[in-house]
This record gives structure tokens, C-alpha cells and sequence, in this order.
């Protein structure tokens, strides 16, 4: 139970603290470079993942679930052989992905992104390629053996050593206009990306010394390099394809402002506004999911290769019904209270309107991304590429037709359309997989209702005891409060969530070897 807590409390407060200094990091930088230095960011970051995604993801995957299924939590003997092997594989990602990001820049940046801005911090952002992957494969291996603690610091460094370069040298940089401004974002984020692949590789380094450095039979062979592209190369691709696409997509957002009727400025601006703030904002709370989520990949792999059908199942079941459960309530909550968050992490904008449109979309979003990582740990990375693709080429043809139609809100009902439609094809082929039992009551209903009583609850008690006065701040803490617990307990008079779901919680966060 001590390591249960421990390694709990890692990836809910880690996920907390980095997201919170994201965000107001955010907040920071938006004061800076203004809405139309965001949405020019934007589009840089949007061609940024599209090549470090390609080297990380895959080669991430594929050592957590070569670990989890050879050896599970207690797999420290075939490491050393493994990594080797994975850090070969990773450079030979790396390569085409920096020469596309760094050869690329200035096609990309005067013909794909139509602005000569951006061609500096894309030769910047192209030179940390490399070491994300380094970075990805060791990370990989502690996820899968339950030493979480060890990629928490080296991404708590990474961050620390971002933030601090860009405060020191954004104004200098800003002398220079928006894109030098964004060149200094970006050699931020380089020399921090070097800064963690060090850390990490060090953590590494005493993690082999302490077990000796064994190497596992199956792992001197060359069949290795064999396991590792199969994995890694459909979600590679899988990531390659989605955020080309999306890189697509947001180079035709701005275009499709401008037709129904926005200047260039303001159409970046639009588009900064939603992508680079509102968003941010209703991905902070899937933290917690998201790195809940890397911990599935060794549970499901484990559980699928040892054939034990019942503990996928049940696995499965209980991370769906937990997600959708925090998810509605976090929707619920920016709905209710949004009106007033948004002047207070936003000051004089009108991102608190759009985070109110944007909330019911917290549910979708939260499921998808939890029913790609269940997939990927059950080897359907190649359905996860045919979805990827499959949505994208909805969402650019929604984009073509709806946004020249009506603006930013045609973007917001692409966003709509294309999330349940997402989520749609991931959970089909899920249940197909699984043979799980979707409970709608349980997951969807219930939480549904009990979000919308518990949010009015709140607003009414707040009103009957005379709290409409105070600030923005503290209204809004008093509201989730009252709006949490009555949640959770009407969640517990519905019998949503049991024994079951905590007992289940302890396997998935049971470490065997000390932290």
C-alpha cells in the first residue's frame, strides 16, 4: 500500500505541478507576445510534433511493451540489451526527422506555412530531435518497470531549464518581433530537451550499475531489432500521419479565417485565441489521464500476452468508467464556472466564452486518448494508423467547408464532429478486441446527472450565502469544492464507483522493487 501511495502520488502531483507551470507559463508568454506571437507559435509547434512525435512514440511504446511482456515490473535483467538496441532504432528515426525539420525549413516555412517567420525557430526546434529520442526509449523502460520517479525529475529539469532561458532572453529576443520572440521559445525548449536526455540517461546508467548491467538471452539476438520496428514503426507512422495531418489542418485554419473574412493578423490571433489558450486550458485536468495512461501500456501488454482475457477485460472496463467519470465532472465544472475562470487566467479576453463551448468536449476528448494508449498495449497500432488517417481526412474536409462558412465557430464544430467520430472507431475496435461491456448507465448517465445537480447545487448555495461578491479567485475554488464533493457524492449514492475500481488502481500503481 506504501508504494501504491507513493507512486500515485508521483503521477497525479507531477502531472499537477508541470501542467500548472505550463500553464502559467502560457499566461506568461501570451502577456509577452501578445495572441498574434501564440498563433504564429502555433503553427511552428504544429510541424515541430509532427517530427518529434515520429521519433518519440514509437520506439517509447515498443520498449515499454517489449518489457512488460518479456519480464514485467521486475525486467531490470534485459534492459541493458534492449536499449541498446532501442537507441539504434531510435537514431535511424531521428535522422530523417531532423533533416526534414532542419534541411526543410525554409520550404516549409516561405511555401507550407506561407510566413518567413517561421523559418529560424524551426532550424532551432530541429537540433533536440535526437535526444527527445534518447530520452523516449530510457523513459520507456522505467514506465514499464514502475520507476516513475526517475523520468519525473528529468522532466521537472527539463521544464525548470525551459522556463528559465526563455524568461532571461525572450526580451532581448523581442526586439526582433514575433519571430525572434518564437526563437527564443525554441531554443528553450532545445537546450531543455538535451538538459533531460542527459538526466535521464544518467538515472539510467546507476539503474544498470545498481542491477549489475544482466543481459536477457532473447535480447542478444537480432530478433530484437525485428520486435522493436514491428511495434514501433505502425505508431511512428500512426503519429506521423496524424500530426501531419493536423500540421495540415492548422496551416488551413488561418487561411480559412482569412476567406470568411479576417486579416492575416487577426486571423492568427483567432487561431492563437483558441489553439494556443483555450485548449491548453481544457487539456490541463487530462494530465493526470494522460500519465495514468502510460501505466496502461505495460498492464494491458502484460495481461494480452499472458492471454489472461478477463484481466483485459476488466482492466479495460474499469479505466474507461474512471476516465469518463473525472472527465464529466471537470466538464461540468468549466461550464459552471468558466465565466469566471477565464478573466483570471486571461485577463481581457474572451477565452472564458470558449472554454464554456469547449467543455462538453472534455469527455470525448479524455476517452479518445485513453482508448488509443488500451490499443496500442493491446498490438492494434495499425488500426490506430487507419483510424488516424481516417480522421484527419474528416477534419480537412470539415475544415474546407466549414470554417470559409462560419469562422471560429465552424472550427469549434469540427472539433465536435471529429471527436465523437474519433472516439467512435477507437471504441468499436476496442470492444471488437476485447469483448468489453460498454455500461452507459454507469459511465455516462449517472455522472451526467450528477454533474449537472452538483454544479447548479453549487451556484446556489454560493448565491444563498452571499459569495457572488468575492473574487474571481476564491469564488471559483469554493465552487469546484462544493461542486467535487457533491459529485462524488452522488457518484457513490448512484454505486458508480466500488471496491472494484480502488483494488484495480492498486495493481496498475503496485511497484516491486523499491523507488
Amino acid at each position: 500500500m506504501k508504494k501504491l501511495v507513493v507512486n500515485a502520488s508521483i503521477i497525479i502531483l507531477s502531472s499537477v505541478l508541470f501542467n500548472t507551470a505550463g500553464i502559467s507559463f502560457r499566461v506568461f508568454l501570451s502577456n509577452k507576445i501578445g495572441t498574434e506571437g501564440i498563433g504564429l507559435y502555433q503553427l511552428i509547434l504544429s510541424v515541430y510534433l509532427m517530427a518529434v512525435l515520429f521519433v518519440v512514440n514509437g520506439i517509447n511504446v515498443a520498449v515499454s511493451r517489449l518489457v512488460a511482456e518479456e519480464g514485467g515490473r521486475a525486467a531490470f535483467s534485459i534492459s541493458r540489451a534492449l536499449i541498446l538496441r532501442a537507441l539504434s532504432v531510435s537514431f535511424l528515426y531521428s535522422i530523417p526527422a531532423f533533416l526534414f525539420l532542419y534541411a526543410g525549413a525554409d520550404y516549409i516555412g516561405t511555401v507550407l506555412l506561407d510566413d518567413e517567420r517561421t523559418v529560424f525557430p524551426l532550424k532551432l526546434l530541429a537540433v533536440g530531435l535526437p535526444f527527445a529520442g534518447v530520452s523516449a526509449c530510457i523513459k520507456g523502460y522505467f514506465y514499464a518497470v514502475s520507476k516513475l520517479i526517475r523520468p519525473t525529475i528529468a522532466q521537472a529539469a527539463e521544464l525548470t531549464i525551459q522556463i528559465f532561458i526563455i524568461v532571461k532572453i525572450i526580451d532581448y529576443f523581442l526586439l526582433g518581433g514575433p519571430e525572434y520572440a518564437c526563437a527564443a521559445i525554441a531554443v528553450g525548449n532545445t537546450i531543455s530537451e538535451i538538459a533531460s536526455c542527459l538526466f535521464i540517461l544518467t538515472f539510467y546508467r546507476i539503474e544498470q550499475w545498481l542491477n549489475h548491467g544482466g543481459i536477457s538471452k532473447i535480447y542478444q539476438r537480432a530478433s530484437v531489432f525485428k520486435k522493436l520496428f514491428f511495434i514501433s514503426l505502425p505508431v511512428s507512422a500512426s503519429s506521423l500521419v496524424r500530426s501531419g495531418l493536423r500540421a495540415l489542418e492548422n496551416i488551413m485554419i488561418p487561411v480559412g479565417f482569412e476567406k470568411y473574412g479576417y486579416t492575416s493578423k487577426s486571423a492568427l490571433e483567432q487561431y492563437g485565441k483558441l489553439n494556443g489558450m483555450v485548449m491548453p486550458v481544457i487539456m490541463f485536468p487530462a494530465s493526470i489521464i494522460i500519465a495514468f495512461s502510460t501505466l496502461l501500456i505495460p498492464e494491458v501488454s502484460e495481461a494480452n500476452a499472458l492471454n489472461q482475457k478477463k484481466r483485459v477485460e476488466y482492466s479495460v472496463s474499469r479505466a474507461l468508467q474512471l476516465t469518463s467519470v473525472l472527465s464529466i465532472l471537470i466538464a461540468g465544472i468549466l461550464v459552471f464556472f468558466s465565466h469566471r475562470l477565464g478573466p483570471v487566467i486571461f485577463e481581457g479576453t474572451d477565452c472564458g466564452y470558449f472554454m464554456r463551448i469547449m467543455a462538453p468536449l472534455i469527455p470525448l476528448i479524455y476517452l479518445d486518448i485513453v482508448v488509443e494508449e488500451l490499443l496500442k498495449g493491446l498490438n492494434q497500432q495499425v488500426s490506430a494508423l487507419i483510424y488516424s488517417i481516417t480522421d484527419a481526412a474528416v477534419r480537412i474536409g470539415l475544415i474546407c467547408f466549414l470554417l470559409p462558412a462560419k469562422g471560429i465557430d465552424g472550427l469549434i464544430l469540427v472539433m465536435y464532429i471529429s471527436n465523437l467520430f474519433s472516439l467512435s472507431l477507437g471504441m468499436g475496435r476496442l470492444i471488437t478486441v476485447t469483448g468489453l461491456s460498454v455500461k452507459v448507465a454507469d459511465w455516462a448517465l449517472k455522472p451526467l446527472v450528477s454533474a449537472a445537480t452538483s454544479g447548479f447545487a453549487a451556484v446556489y448555495l454560493l448565491d444563498l450565502a452571499g459569495m457572488n461578491s468575492l473574487p474571481d479567485a476564491p469564488y471559483i475554488l469554493a465552487g469546484v469544492a462544493v461542486t467535487a464533493l457533491s459529485y462524488f457524492f452522488f457518484l457513490a449514492r448512484f454505486g458508480c464507483l466500488k471496491r472494484d475500481d480502488f483494488r484495480w488502481f492498486k495493481v496498475i500503481f503496485k511497484s516491486t522493487s523499491s523507488l
